[in-house]
């Protein structure tokens, strides 16, 4: 439990959104008093005009600047607060927050204590479906605002007061604190949120304490987690855009998926299904649209290699084996923390999810890896973290290659070394030189092509260099 509420924390606003975290999205200019304006304020964010923020806010810049006296609609600062007229009901420090996954309308209201017609006319929607999982939604706080909690999720044939008392609290306050009509209000799968000083925590399924998606929005080529903190035995499973992800624990209590998203998928939101089944059988379901953005790759220069390394049948064949390999999924997690760098000095010559095309449009594809070039005084690899190799032998296009089983389906590979130091079977610690760089392979020179794959799919391995996973 620890671990992961000191994680859900550390991720910038994955849950809540305290209002410090809120202001601090602003550069606020200290001197710059509260204007006497009746409406909401905004706070100048840089690169944007009074047309744009006119926009945003479904409101004209004529408006704007009558609101505020400005005679130059040119003379906008960073961090200058402006009223924003004509939202009838909303007041207060207006900002932004990345939807987490759970979120709905009703949970947003609550959590902000906002009238859902506000939400509505803030962020222009239609549909309350469009609380999707990595949006970005316009919201309002105030100083004097309570922060409020995900305090219970009431779960059918529960009675209002059964509710109370599990959440510790009295039931006209819960019924006070989420704008409903009466207790009779309470419906079976819904969230009720309560203030700091209650105790108790839940999320969208009962007995779980803790759940997120990171990151969020999700992006191509991006490792996507999910962490789950039950107080019940359960198994979990869930369902990406129709794929099946896959959940591993160390200690029964805390459950991780470790997926990725591929460098070259679609973009938009896709539908993340999440099931809990408890040891008695009975199951419970959620499903929201989670957000794909770009990763924002760019494009190699075109790659002249010799055919052989662009055969259709021989690169079938090579991908046949090292897929059969990632097919397997060791249950132990054998890493602990961030990767290590490979290399002694990492100087990278190719990136992660660049866009390649060799020989003038004859292969089309994306860089899987990252390319280290020779900056050391040594061609030494060293294994990046704890893991079994599983793989070390010579082939066409990847020339001499180890690959690394760190379990739960994440592998690290090594392409084009010039020799190995490790064979299939060793167990290897974080920094056990496992071979030397080379030029085997579909190679243009001396350097370390270094990848991590997920379930078969490469991930971006510069982020497993700085953030740890679970």
């Amino acid at each position: 439990m620890k671990t992961l509420k000191i994680k859900v924390l550390s991720r910038l606003v994955l849950f809540l959104v305290l209002i410090p975290a809120a202001l601090g999205f602003f550069t606020i200019d200290a001197a710059a008093a509260p204007l006497e304006q009746d409406g909401p304020t905004y706070i100048v964010q840089e690169g944007d005009t009074l047309t744009s923020i006119a926009v945003r806010f479904g409101v004209s810049s004529e408006d704007i600047q009558a609101a505020n006296d400005i005679s130059d609609p040119n003379s906008l600062q960073i961090g200058q607060q402006l009223t924003i007229p004509g939202l009838e009901g909303i007041s207060g420090l207006l900002t932004s927050t990345a939807l987490p996954y759970g979120t709905s309308l009703t949970y947003l209201s609550r959590e902000y204590q906002m009238d859902p017609a506000s939400l509505v006319v803030l962020n222009h929607l239609i549909s309350p479906s469009e609380t999707i999982a990595g949006a970005v939604f316009l919201v309002s706080v105030s100083d004097n605002q309570e922060n409020l909690s995900p305090l219970i999720s009431i779960e059918k044939g529960m009675t209002p007061l059964e509710a109370a008392v599990q959440a510790s609290t009295s039931t006209w306050k819960l019924v006070e604190d989420n704008r409903l009509a009466a207790t009779w209000d309470m419906l079976s799968g819904e969230m009720l949120f309560g203030t700091e000083d209650e105790t108790g925590e839940s999320t969208v399924f009962s007995d779980v304490s803790e759940l997120f998606v990171y990151p969020l929005p999700a992006v191509q080529g991006e490792t996507l987690e999910i962490g789950i903190s039950s107080a019940v035995p359960a198994e979990f499973s869930a369902t990406f855009n129709g794929e099946k992800l896959l959940f591993h624990t160390d200690d029964g209590e805390n459950y991780y998926s470790i997926s990725s998203i591929h460098a070259m998928s679609e973009t938009g939101p896709f539908p993340l299904e999440i099931t809990m089944t408890l040891a008695d059988g009975t199951t419970q379901t959620f499903e929201q649209m989670v957000i794909v953005e770009a990763g924002g790759y760019g494009n190699d220069a075109v790659i002249i290699v010799d055919n052989i390394y662009i055969d259709p049948d021989t690169i079938e064949a090579e991908d046949a084996i090292i897929n059969e390999i990632f097919s397997q999924i060791t249950e132990e997690r054998y890493w602990e923390g961030q990767f290590q760098y490979p290399i002694d000095e990492p100087c990278i010559n190719g990136y992660f999810g660049q866009r390649r095309d060799y020989n003038n449009g004859a292969l089309y594809y994306y860089h899987t890896g990252v390319d280290f070039g020779v900056c050391a005084q040594n061609l030494n690899i060293y294994a990046p973290a704890a893991g079994k190799v599983v793989f070390a032998e010579g082939m066409v296009i990847r020339g001499n290659a180890v690959l690394i089983d760190h379990g739960w389906g994440v592998f690290s590979g090594y392409w084009h070394l010039s020799e190995f130091n490790v064979e299939v079977g060793d167990f290897v610690q974080a920094g056990d030189l496992i071979g030397l760089i080379g030029d085997t392979g579909r190679s243009l020179g001396p350097h370390l092509h270094f990848e991590i794959d997920i379930l078969g799919t490469p991930v971006n391995p510069q982020t497993w260099f700085s953030e740890s996973f679970p």
